[in-house]
């Protein structure tokens, strides 16, 4: 019980700095949070685990967190600041990934001990990082505009819930799907290719179903003026 238990701890925890980060710094803080947790996210997809009888890679919560505040910007804020959030997310990956394969081309000291780490943790298999950036781009913009093409018929602030969950549980399918395709077909069995998108949308969408509440109180916030008022200019 030990990872179920701290995987709702870590759930907990992830969303609480999410809204810590809009409260404090307003829109930035969410741009930031795009960009932190991409690679938060990319970086916890390496290691897997045991987790409610399955076996599951990290990284979903952290992904379902990113959905969400994308939601809230582009509910609050509009589709234009929801979509420069997502290219932010992308350079900040691609950047990261850019910048680690060069770190790992250094010659190391005699005395280093960290080179071993480094290439198990950012040399990255080429199809995994393909499959992590399209899955990535292509699965936030759909995101993005579902959000808005229900905004459109569900407007009041009451049905945020009917946005985010409609928007995130149809998009988290094209994005799995995306990169368990690219990542794996061909290199793994059919049928544990087959798993592996499932367990990893499950996950997904009991993140999703849980972290509704966070974007109301979020929303909350913004409409009772608690945001920090540094969103000028951006």
């Amino acid at each position: 019980m030990y990872n179920e238990l701290f995987g709702v701890a870590t759930f907990l925890v992830t969303f609480i700095l999410m809204v810590a980060m809009y409260r404090m710094f307003g829109k930035q803080g969410l741009l930031a949070w795009v960009a932190i947790g991409t690679i938060i996210a990319n970086i916890q997809v390496i290691k897997t685990v045991e987790i409610f009888g399955i076996s599951a890679t990290l990284g979903n919560v952290m992904f379902a967190s990113i959905y969400l505040a994308t939601d809230i910007l582009n509910d609050i804020y509009g589709r234009k600041v929801a979509k420069r959030a997502v290219w932010l997310g992308f350079s900040s990956t691609l950047v990261m990934i850019i910048i680690m394969q060069m770190s790992l081309h250094f010659i190391p000291a005699p005395e280093d001990t960290a080179q071993n780490a480094f290439h198990a943790i950012f040399d990255v298999v080429p199809r995994i990082a393909l499959g992590s950036i399209v899955a990535y781009i292509i699965g936030q913009h759909v995101d993005v505009f579902i959000f808005s093409l229900i905004k459109k018929l569900f407007s009041s602030d009451k049905t945020f819930i009917i946005r985010a969950y409609g928007s995130t549980i149809i998009s988290s399918i094209i994005d799995t799907a995306l990169f368990v395709s690219i990542a794996f077909i061909g290199s793994l069995p059919g049928m544990a290719v087959f798993e592996i998108f499932i367990t990893t949308y499950v996950l997904k969408l009991v993140s999703t179903i849980f972290n509704v509440p966070f974007g109301y109180i979020a929303k909350s916030f913004y409409r009772k003026g608690k945001i920090t008022k540094l969103d000028e200019g951006f």
